[in-house]
């Protein structure tokens, strides 16, 4: 039995064939997907050798399939790049709770509100999750330079120590606060960075014992170390390598 099917883009947008895909399946869930490209040159078109299709492909096509998409959902402001299972967003500067476990600070466990600066959360699912640091309340976009997150817990190039803090299960919009709870709700205990966390007279401990104190209604965003990187590079975003 023929089948036929027409696909009706509107005149402004004539579509042409240009690739197909394979889907090979397996017993216990096993499947694999391969890309081809096609000679048109004939009177019918030919699928040429293929190479594998990854899954990060996958959600390219499934983002620009979704632009045609005759429904929708509110994208949240706070989200600067999602791909594949990479995403970032942004947490904007404002007062929240923090608490250590480090005697330096004065008491074994110490919590307060505190004023936190503006952050950059990059987060892979089942592989890293990082975070910087932006000045300023505005949105940042490609070209907002980063600088050194000035928490414990976190490594010189933005890697976050997860120890046993139980991570958020996908990286989608929705999950976007249960991953800044994931952070703000754990413990922080030591420096991770060798050089300078902040740039604080009396140093780190110094700094953090004079926010838990209420030294500084507002964050102090001088003291932040640059990254010397941008938000761009950090995502590895054309012209901004």
């Amino acid at each position: 039995m023929k089948v036929s099917f027409d696909i009706i883009a509107g005149k402004e947008a004539p579509l042409k064939l240009s690739q197909a895909i394979l889907l090979y399946e397996g017993d216990r869930g096993v499947c694999f997907a391969s890309v081809h490209g096609i000679d048109a040159s004939g009177k019918q078109p030919l699928i040429l050798e293929g190479r594998a299709f990854t899954s990060e492909a996958a959600v390219r096509l499934a983002l620009d399939l979704s632009n045609n998409a005759m429904r929708g959902g509110f994208v949240p402001s706070e989200l600067l790049y999602l791909d594949g299972n990479a995403m970032a967003w942004w947490v904007p500067p404002a007062r929240r709770h923090i608490a250590f476990r480090s005697e330096k600070l004065g008491a074994p466990e110490r919590g307060e509100v505190v004023p936190h600066p503006g952050l950059v959360f990059r987060a892979e699912h089942g592989r890293r999750w990082s975070v910087w640091a932006v000045k300023g309340s505005e949105r940042p976009h490609e070209g907002t330079p980063l600088y050194q997150a000035p928490y414990f817990n976190v490594y010189a190039d933005g890697g976050i120590c997860t120890g046993n803090v139980h991570l958020p299960d996908g990286t989608t919009a929705e999950r976007i606060k249960a991953w800044n709870d994931a952070f703000f709700g754990s413990f922080f205990t030591h420096p991770n960075v060798q050089g300078k966390l902040v740039t604080y007279k009396g140093g780190t401990f110094k700094f953090w014992a004079d926010m838990l104190d209420g030294r500084h209604r507002e964050f102090p965003e001088h003291v932040l170390v640059p990254f010397q990187r941008t938000l761009g590079q950090m995502l590895g975003l054309r012209g901004q390598a």
